[in-house]
């Protein structure tokens, strides 16, 4: 409740609908998807005002395409920041699973980006689709960390650490977060805690810390221990790329 609703975007969630899955693949690896342009264009300019249902609750907005804007977008609009953070390893076998693979996405050929790494002697992206999918994680997490280091009010958590004894980490997290506790909360992480995959929003929680160990190649494992030894990334170390 609270999201923005009009005849517009209500069209744009019935395109996408019909959007098969190759298209969304072909969209995701940043080719052209007619049917997912369109629902953009579509769904654009949302309307803005006041949202009754937002006067007595807050407003929850999850995203995943935000790691090199979260400070754009903090800096026009009043927001509580959650900074989840997933192992590389896990984001890496996801995206393949999802054949969202990326090596049709080059960062390095933003020049903001490209100047970066250059002064961080960030080495660039090898010429295999594995390693570029790696070295994209890592220009991403690096931003993200960096990011949250400037701003000590944001909170910052990994995936893995929500997974182990999950009702009492988010009950925590709620707590800091000055949301409510209640048991419906609770039910929902109970109902959730069973085996899925995709898009779907259930999983094991229990066994996901160090799936990606079996779900990645020795040599993509390899590979995320040589691109990502090139970031200086602070939630992991080396040790933790090691299966």
């Amino acid at each position: 409740d609270g999201a923005p609703q009009s005849p517009r975007l209500k069209a744009a969630g019935k395109i996408l609908r019909t959007v098969r899955p190759n298209g969304r693949r072909r969209y995701f690896q940043g080719r052209s998807s007619p049917l997912m342009q369109l629902a953009g264009v579509v769904g654009a300019h949302p309307p803005t005002g006041p949202v009754p249902a937002l006067g007595t609750r807050r407003l929850f907005v999850k995203t995943v395409f935000l790691p090199l804007a979260v400070e754009w977008l903090t800096a026009a609009i009043d927001a509580d920041v959650l900074i989840l953070l997933r192992h590389p390893g896990s984001v890496l076998a996801s995206w393949m699973k999802m054949d969202m693979n990326l090596e049709f996405t080059r960062l390095d050929d933003h020049p903001t980006i490209r100047r970066q790494i250059e002064e961080k002697r960030i080495p660039p992206p090898g010429a295999e689709p594995v390693e570029r999918m790696i070295w994209n994680i890592g220009v991403l997490y690096s931003a993200l960390e960096e990011a949250a280091a400037r701003h000590p009010t944001w909170l910052v958590r990994t995936h893995e650490q929500l997974c182990v004894e999950p009702i009492v980490k988010f009950r925590c997290l709620y707590e800091e977060l000055g949301l409510p506790w209640n048991e419906q909360v609770e039910e929902y992480l109970a109902r959730t805690d069973q085996p899925g995959e995709g898009f779907l929003t259930r999983r094991v929680a229990s066994e996901q810390p160090g799936a990606w160990k079996s779900r990645l190649t020795p040599a993509q494992i390899e590979a995320v221990q040589q691109v990502l030894s090139g970031f200086s990334l602070h939630t992991w170390t080396q040790e933790d790329f090691v299966p």
